[in-house]
């Protein structure tokens, strides 16, 4: 919780805490009045030159883009192995709504032979049903530090001189951005860039000079639709890949069954042997067994050879979805934080995923 007297960070201006560090404006110092004190997230920038991630809830997350200025530009970073996980649809609600910059990240875990102009059709189309109409579109890669000096320039451009603010869902890659980005625009010879205080920002902004603009940092929205909110912090990391996925490629027949790890199912219950991709993360295992044997494939080997989840959770209970499949064209069945399921073909397949995970349809992005 707050401190009870509201003393303020001084360099993003939010009411500091001492309770949790992933949550905006937490100091491991002891909050007195009478001291000035950064946040940790304001501290690690000023002296290191680096920003740290923190996250907001829903609620609180939409009071944040509400104070942002309607003649801003909104900087909105997304997850291209996560795209529906990562997109922040209340954004087609802003003011600002028109001014929407998307910078396309984790360009290194989608495999090199597919054309960035495919990517970039099939993010415009998933964005436009959210209502989301980009003014520009940059593909990067964050952790490769690829692209950015680009979008750099695109990012002048597009601002003209207006406020920009950084957007993203946890786990979108943004800190690791804006880390280089601050890299890129630092000459060798000048220290870690310095924060400043500006008025009004209550909101856990962090105002960064930026040519003739200011750009500024917001904490992560930690999203309910998404498996990491019902996972430990070793699963959450298990699920996020670390290099290029490799497609799995799955002949299946009827009444045969995927297991994505402990945390999702595919039955194939009608149709047509059909070709399945799993697109996943390298640390989530992978298994094909007949859909007769499937429940007590898995009560047996839930995390042992089915895994994440790493020990039983008792709570993890599971909704059932329900897809036809498309003979004329490839489509993907996304799980939001898992990954996806590539299919072709005429019949239909049952999905299994934890409750509070809805589970999305789209042309396939591979």
């Amino acid at each position: 919780m707050p401190n009870e007297k509201n003393i303020r960070c001084i360099g993003c201006g939010g009411i500091l805490q001492n309770d949790d560090e992933n949550k905006p404006f937490y100091t491991p110092k002891p909050i007195k009045e009478d001291e000035e004190i950064y946040c940790k997230r304001c501290f690690r920038m000023r002296n290191y030159g680096e920003v740290i991630p923190t996250q907001l809830g829903e609620n609180d997350y939409r009071e944040m883009l509400d104070s942002i200025d309607h003649d801003a530009l909104i900087v909105k970073v997304i997850d291209l192995f996560d795209i529906e996980g990562s997109i922040i649809p209340s954004i087609a609600k802003l003011p600002t709504s028109g001014r929407v910059f998307i910078v396309a990240n984790k360009r290194d875990i989608l495999p090199k032979n597919v054309r960035d102009s495919k990517i970039e059709h099939t993010l415009r189309k998933v964005l436009s049903d959210y209502g989301i109409k980009p003014i520009d579109i940059v593909i990067v890669s964050a952790k490769k530090n690829w692209n950015i000096d680009r979008l750099m320039d695109k990012l002048v451009s597009a601002a003209n001189g207006r406020d920009m603010y950084l957007v993203g869902a946890t786990n979108a890659g943004k800190s690791t951005l804006l880390n280089h980005m601050i890299q890129a625009s630092a000459e060798k010879s000048v220290s870690p860039i310095t924060t400043f205080y500006a008025t009004g920002t209550t909101q856990g902004f962090i105002p960064i000079p930026f040519e003739n603009s200011t750009l500024y940092d917001t904490p992560g929205l930690f999203k309910s639709n998404h498996l990491s909110s019902y996972l430990d912090f070793k699963s959450q990391k298990a699920v996020q890949p670390t290099r290029e996925v490799k497609p799995i490629v799955f002949q299946l027949e009827v009444n045969q069954s995927i297991f994505l790890g402990g945390l999702a199912r595919i039955d194939f219950i009608k149709g047509l042997p059909s070709s399945f991709v799993v697109n996943v993360s390298e640390n989530v295992a992978v298994h094909r067994t007949k859909m007769l044997n499937a429940t007590d494939f898995y009560n047996k080997h839930v995390t042992t050879l089915l895994t994440p989840p790493f020990e039983k959770d008792e709570e993890l209970k599971f909704k059932v979805h329900q897809f036809p499949l498309d003979r004329e064209q490839k489509r993907d069945i996304v799980i939001p934080g898992l990954g996806f399921i590539t299919v072709k073909g005429s019949g239909i397949i049952r999905l299994y995923t934890p409750y509070g995970i809805t589970a999305y349809q789209r042309e396939a992005l591979i």
